[in-house]
């Protein structure tokens, strides 16, 4: 009985570093990704920062042309960018309410009975003009046959609207962009492709992540905080579907 104690030690003994080393291992990647979320987390602040104070220097000349020019041009000039810069504000401080509620199990969807074509007419309504301004080539392709679903209108355009407005961002210009929507059973499949820049491999398990950017210098250049993407996953499976992304990279 002693000896059958002894060769129980000498087995924990063997596999005792073994397990020690794994464990070591799992540490190191737990402690990788928190680092690396945590950076990803700060850079999203900093841009939020910077896209914040963005509009407030014109907001501000539009005021001093407001109080002090009495021409009526230049006064209109000024209250359509002052317009344009309040408006880009909200879509902001929207999109960020909105990813907020949903972490938060806060949104509610208000479900009707929605035409597919519908909701993809009010996304290109959104979309169009920064489609048209990088001179993008946009096709559409529906079923021949109505397809009625139970969805919220607003929050099924805002899916289309976001994955069309990425492809048109991250698409050089005169690029190609498409929409294809065809039944699959019970259910239907939307595809948005794009001839723009890919996706690295290692970037596609976290495109839909909340901190997640590609290429923060298109981020800078186009205005936006890249929180996109993630919206589109969230309100996805509030709908209960799925959503995924491809690319050759």
């Amino acid at each position: 009985m002693t000896a059958r104690r002894g060769h129980g030690r000498r087995r924990g003994s063997e596999g005792g570093p073994a397990e020690g080393e794994r464990q070591a291992d799992t540490l190191r990647r737990s402690e990788e990704a928190l680092r690396e979320a945590d950076r990803r987390k700060d850079d999203f602040l900093a841009l939020l920062a910077h896209e914040l104070r963005n509009p407030l220097a014109p907001l501000r000349n539009g005021l001093q042309v407001l109080r002090l020019s009495q021409d009526a041009a230049m006064r209109e000039r000024a209250r359509d960018m002052m317009d344009r810069q309040l408006g880009h504000m909200v879509r902001l401080i929207d999109d960020l309410l909105d990813v907020s509620r949903i972490n938060r199990d806060k949104m509610e969807l208000r479900r009707a009975r929605v035409d597919l074509s519908d909701a993809v007419q009010s996304a290109l309504e959104t979309v169009r003009p920064a489609i048209d301004a990088a001179g993008h080539v946009l096709s559409v392709e529906l079923p021949a046959e109505p397809v009625t679903l139970d969805a919220d209108p607003t929050r099924l355009a805002q899916i289309f609207g976001n994955l069309l407005s990425n492809s048109a961002k991250y698409t050089p210009r005169g690029g190609q962009i498409g929409l294809v929507a065809r039944r699959e059973g019970d259910a239907v499949l939307v595809t948005v492709r794009d001839s723009g820049i890919g996706i690295p491999a290692a970037s596609l398990p976290r495109i839909f992540d909340m901190f997640s950017q590609v290429d923060r210098s298109i981020e800078r250049a186009t205005g936006g905080l890249g929180i996109g993407l993630a919206l589109v996953k969230g309100l996805v499976e509030m709908h209960g579907g799925t959503v995924a992304a491809a690319s050759e990279g």
